[in-house]
């Protein structure tokens, strides 16, 4: 009789553990899959992420572009017109000289 119950103790024993070792494995690959769902969440997110930077990365280049472009526009019309009064100043120089040059000393 004891050998009938030793046996009936470890063939309960057995099934107890096999029955946890199923819903341990459930809750092994439950998890598993809330992981890669939570990786995959978070990957998208990231991609959003990069993509919202390169968007925002484009638009600043952009706008220096633009910056640039105008601020070189500027910078022309100032030198022209510094070449415009430099030219008119040299003419009403020469024009001095040329006076002075015509009158008897």
């Amino acid at each position: 009789m004891k050998t009938f119950t030793r046996i009936l103790i470890l063939g309960a024993a057995s099934l107890a553990l096999a029955a946890c070792s199923q819903t341990t494995k459930e809750e092994t690959n439950e998890a598993a899959n809330s992981a890669a769902d939570d990786t995959a969440a978070n990957a998208e997110k990231a991609g959003d992420a990069i993509e919202k930077a390169g968007d925002n990365a484009s638009a600043a280049i952009d706008k220096a572009g633009e910056n640039a472009s105008d601020a070189m526009e500027k910078a022309g019309d100032k030198a022209a017109a510094s070449a415009a009064e430099a030219k008119q100043n040299t003419g009403e120089a020469i024009e001095e000289v040329g006076k002075d040059m015509q009158q008897p000393k």
